[in-house]
């Protein structure tokens, strides 16, 4: 009868490191077939009533993150200005939604706005 040979640490780290490396490649698959973190569509966001009237600049930059563009207004205040474009299965169409928070000279939400624009379809 044959005495079974000792382990070496070739062996144990086969052992260990294998199934380690498999789960690792197979959750960096995982991942990349699932992608990342779902976007956060802002225009949704101003549309459900994240924002209201009297928030502050900053409280409205932690609740719906940077604006597409800032415009400085000719009163003093400014506008962030959020996009978001959407497929609309109803029509057919592809929507682009525009949400603009005016701020007054104090730096306050004075009103939330929205436009909606279809592109003209090509011929």
């Amino acid at each position: 009868m044959n005495k079974p040979s000792k382990l070496t640490g070739l062996d144990y780290s086969v052992m260990i490191g294998g199934p380690l490396i498999f789960v690792a490649i197979a959750v960096i698959g995982i991942r990349a077939l699932l992608g990342g973190q779902p976007v956060i569509d802002p225009v949704k966001m101003l549309r459900d009533g994240a924002v209201s009237t009297g928030m502050s600049e900053h409280e409205v930059l932690n609740k719906v993150g940077q604006p597409k563009a800032t415009i400085e207004n000719k009163n003093g205040g400014t506008t962030f200005r959020y996009q978001h474009g959407t497929w609309d299965t109803d029509r057919s169409t592809f929507v682009e939604e525009d949400a603009y928070i005016d701020f007054d000279e104090s730096e306050r939400v004075s009103e939330v706005s929205f436009e909606s624009k279809t592109p003209s379809q090509p011929k």
